[in-house]
C-alpha cells in the first residue's frame, strides 16, 4: 500500500511539473460556434453529395474518378464549400425529398382533426 501511495504522489508531482500552467479557458461567442457548425455541416453536405452513386456516374462520364472528386472537395476553401452547399438543395438531383409538402400535410391533417372534433 505504501508503494502505491508513493507512486501516485510521484505521478501527481510529475504531472504538475510537466503540464503547463498557462492554459486558460475563455468564453466564445455564439456566432463563432454557429459559424464553425455551419461550416462543418456544409462540408459534410458537399462530401455526401459527391459520394452519391448517381453523381459519381456523372463524374465518370465526364472523365473524373470518384477519388479525384473527393480530393478536389477536400482541397476547396470554405467559401467555395458554402457556395456549393447553398446550390445543392436548389438542384433537382440534390433537393430534399420533403421540400415543404410535409407542412401542407400537417395543416390538412390538423384541419381534418379540428373538423371532426367539432
Amino acid at each position: 500500500m505504501k508503494f502505491l501511495s508513493k507512486l501516485i504522489s510521484q505521478l501527481l508531482i510529475l504531472s504538475m511539473v510537466v503540464l503547463p500552467f498557462s492554459t486558460q479557458a475563455g468564453m466564445i461567442a455564439t456566432d463563432q460556434v454557429v459559424t464553425s457548425a455551419t461550416a462543418a455541416a456544409n462540408r459534410d453536405k458537399v462530401v455526401d453529395f459527391v459520394s452519391r452513386t448517381d453523381v459519381q456516374k456523372q463524374f465518370e462520364s465526364l472523365g473524373l474518378t470518384a477519388s479525384t472528386a473527393a480530393e478536389r472537395v477536400n482541397a476547396m476553401t470554405q467559401d467555395e464549400i458554402n457556395r456549393i452547399a447553398g446550390k445543392i438543395d436548389s438542384m433537382p438531383a440534390g433537393a430534399s425529398s420533403s421540400s415543404g409538402w410535409w407542412i401542407a400535410g400537417v395543416i390538412v391533417i390538423g384541419v381534418l382533426i379540428w373538423y371532426y372534433w367539432k
